[in-house]
């Protein structure tokens, strides 16, 4: 049996691309969509640090350690939940 090949070239997935780059090819074309940085002239800040690696072909979002607020969210919304259930609802239903 023999592999059967494709008549239409694929983009070349193995090289980094940048955002805003266009690659035609016989079939269509692939644009990459991810929005350019805007220029500001000040250093880029990150207050949450949500950013975990930041290199010239990606930025890896959400690969830092966990925030004060994602501790609190995962903690709080069981408490929160025991709270409603064993507290308001009985409250609610007279007893």
């Amino acid at each position: 049996m023999s592999a059967k090949q494709n008549p239409t070239p694929r983009p070349d997935i193995l090289r980094p691309h940048r955002a805003g780059d266009i690659e035609s090819f016989p079939g269509g074309k692939v644009i990459y969509l991810s929005p350019s940085p805007l220029p500001t002239k000040s250093a880029p800040l990150d207050f949450n640090q949500a950013i975990g690696e930041v290199n010239d072909a990606y930025l890896d979002f959400g690969g830092s350690l966990p925030t004060p607020f994602t501790w609190q969210f995962t903690l709080g919304i069981p408490f929160i939940g025991f709270l409603m259930l064993v507290f308001v609802i009985p409250m609610l239903g007279g007893g």
